[in-house]
Formats: structure tokens, C-alpha cells, sequence
């Protein structure tokens, strides 16, 4: 349904309180939306050496999204939500790549599958007036600009903020840190606030000082499974990693403020001339140096993740001549068993949960991905 109830108690005009309850259409219609199409070039190649026991598969693609499906950022005064639209263009064009190897020495067998995945992304065309499609607001804070764009030559959904270089370490940084006409950019600066980058030199920090920070989406992807077996006892390992990525944490925003619970990060801010050049000191007020959006909050996430691992036993020779019984085992598996990054967050692969899909890569400080054991025991009649 388009149609969403709400609570009762909202104003009527000026002083008209009505007190049943509402309906209102939960998206503004659009008659004219019509469904993505997708144009794909594929070259593909797939080959076997050495008996079989090397496979090489390969696959270079070029696959373009048109009249993509995206919803319109449009005024509060609407009255409903945003609808789709056909929002544009996007390009993605890379190379995918595996590598397979299985062998045996003697009752010994064993397997590895490498793989590998290049992409780039660019936006091609978009469909609106301003040639922008800007992600949700608040998220790095209550009251902030978004963190998320789209623009054509640019990638998908890429973070837009402020440029930073460093913070003030002393109050002769603070008096240096002026416009081309020699005036402060803040009138309140001082020690251990944030060094905006003024990008067009005109004295002045605002909105025409954004530029990219980073990228959500990873350069490169990779896999790799390993499998062995000798008399009966396996083990069965999963990695997979990507690099060449970047995370927003949203949660410090709010989390650093001074009407919350610190993080530990807390611990390494400024209070004093060379304690740090990337966490600003504590203010007792909402501050721009928590509230805009800037690279202090951005961090590499890259990873590599022991997606699995299990080790089990076949009792394959202890079951011969069990004739009503074709085989039987057991096993312990473990997901998600260890992360290598330099992330300093919970989890470098966060979830946003937004409608905006396309507005990922924004650490919100949600439960990480669970570890998990599991026991089990396979019987086949």
C-alpha cells in the first residue's frame, strides 16, 4: 500500500488540533518511472592444464545500469516521501578472476581456489536538474548536512565532506590559521580544534569547500579456499577479504559529544601540544569539530576475513559392509572466526540500512558480526 497511518494529534492550520487519526500518502507518485535496463559486455575465457589439476577461469565484463532507480531527494514540505525516478547512468567495468588447483599424494587430497576481483564504478548520466543526488541527512549527527553523494564522474555513492589538515597544536597555530585577508575562519579557534582545508582560498569554510573524502565500495576483492583430506579427517577453510575502501564512523559524531558515553578513542584526543593530530579536544557544546562532516571520520577498512573453518572426521572405512548405511560424519565449524584490519571500528564490512542502498560504507556502530561454532553430525541412508 502507498498509504501510511500515523498517530493522532496533529495540527490543522494555525491553532486546529484534530484528534482521530491520520493518512497520508507514503510516497509522492511518479507515473512516468519505468524499470532499470542493463547493457553487459563479456569476454570470458576458461581453461584446463596439467590433467585437469589447474583451471584457470577468467571474465572481463563492462555492464552499464540505465534509467537506474533511485529516490529523489525532494522538499519536506512534499508532505510525503521521496518517489522513485529514473535517476540515470551507471558504468561498472572490471576483471574476475579464479584460480583452481586439486591434486592427491596418495590418500592425501587437497584443493585451492583463488580468486580475485577488479571493478570500477562511475556514474555516467543522472536525470535531475543539478546533476546531483545527495544521500539521507542527520546521519553522522542530529542537525548534519549528508555524507553521501552521487554526481556524474564520480563514484557511486561516494563520501562528501571537508578536507582536514591536522588540528591546532598551539595558539601561534591559532593565530596562523586565517583567510587571503588575514581574518580567523573561526572567531572562537583554538587549541585542539579542527584545521579546515579552505580548497578555493576565499577565507571562508562552507559548503564550497567539500570535496571527495573517499569511496565505499572496494578496489579489489579476493577469495581464497583451502581443503584437505587424508583417511577420513577434513579440513575446510573460507578467506575472503577487500581493500581499497573506506568507512565513515558515524557513531563517533555522537558518540565523542559531550552529552553521550565516550568511545575509547576518547582517550587519545587533544589535550595538549602534540597529543594528536586527528582527534580534537573535548568541547562542552555541540561543535563543528564533531558536527562536520569531515575526514577525521574517515578511516581504510580494509580486511581479511577467516570466513570459516571446519574440521571433521568421514566414517567412510569404519562403515563398509553397512549396507543400509551409506555414510556418516561429524564436523565443528566456525564462522567468522578472525578479522585482520587495521580498522579501529567493530567491523570494517558495516550495514547502513538505509532506502538510499546505494548510500553505504557509514559505520553507525551496530552489533558486528557475530562469531559462531556449530557441531554437527551428517547420516545418509
Amino acid at each position: 500500500s502507498n498509504i501510511e497511518y500515523r498517530a493522532q494529534g496533529y495540527y490543522f492550520g494555525p491553532n486546529k488540533l484534530v484528534s482521530t487519526a491520520t493518512a497520508v500518502p507514503a510516497n509522492v507518485p511518479n507515473p512516468d518511472v519505468t524499470w532499470e535496463t542493463s547493457e553487459q559486455l563479456n569476454f570470458g575465457l576458461d581453461a584446463r592444464f596439467l590433467n585437469g589439476k589447474l583451471a584457470l577461469v577468467a571474465d572481463v565484463y563492462q555492464k552499464t545500469t540505465k534509467d537506474w532507480l533511485v529516490l529523489a531527494p525532494i522538499l519536506g514540505t512534499a508532505g510525503a516521501g521521496a518517489p522513485y525516478i529514473n535517476g540515470g547512468d551507471i558504468e561498472n567495468k572490471g576483471i574476475e578472476m579464479s584460480l583452481i588447483w586439486n591434486d592427491n599424494f596418495g590418500q592425501f587430497k587437497y584443493g585451492v581456489t583463488l580468486s580475485g576481483a577488479h571493478n570500477k564504478n562511475e556514474v555516467t548520466r543522472l536525470a535531475n536538474a543539478e546533476g546531483i543526488i545527495t544521500g539521507p541527512a542527520h546521519v553522522l549527527s542530529q542537525g548534519t548536512a549528508y555524507i553521501s553523494r552521487v554526481e556524474v564522474g564520480f563514484p557511486i555513492g561516494y563520501f562528501y565532506g571537508f578536507e582536514t589538515d591536522g588540528l591546532l597544536q598551539n595558539q601561534d597555530e591559532v593565530d596562523a590559521y586565517v583567510g587571503p585577508e588575514g581574518k580567523p575562519y573561526f572567531e572562537d579557534q583554538r587549541p585542539g580544534d579542527v584545521r579546515f582545508v579552505d580548497q578555493n582560498n576565499d577565507g571562508v569554510i562552507d559548503d564550497d569547500d567539500k570535496v571527495m573524502l573517499g569511496k565505499p565500495n572496494p578496489d579489489f576483492e579476493l577469495g581464497l579456499q583451502l581443503n584437505a583430506e587424508y583417511k577420513g579427517i577434513f579440513v575446510l577453510t573460507t578467506l575472503t577479504g577487500k581493500f581499497g575502501m573506506q568507512v565513515m564512523q558515524s557513531y563517533r559524531s555522537f558518540a565523542d559529544n559531550f552529552t553521550q558515553n565516550y568511545t575509547t578513542q576518547i582517550f587519545g584526543r587533544w589535550h595538549g601540544e602534540g597529543t594528536s593530530d586527528r582527534i580534537p579536544r573535548l568541547s562542552s557544546s555541540s561543535h563543528r569539530n564533531t558536527n562536520y562532516i569531515s575526514d577525521i571520520y574517515l578511516h581504510d577498512a580494509d580486511y581479511l576475513r577467516v570466513t570459516n573453518l571446519t574440521v571433521g572426521y568421514k566414517f567412510n572405512e569404519v562403515l563398509k559392509g553397512w549396507t543400509w548405511l551409506q555414510g556418516a560424519s561429524i564436523y565443528a565449524s566456525v564462522n567468522n572466526l578472525y578479522t585482520f584490519t587495521q580498522y579501529d571500528g567493530m567491523d570494517p564490512e558495516v550495514g547502513f540500512g538505509h532506502d538510499a542502498a546505494w548510500a553505504s560504507g557509514v559505520d553507525l556502530g551496530l552489533y558486528p558480526l557475530p562469531r559462531t561454532v556449530i557441531f554437527g553430525l551428517n547420516v545418509k541412508f
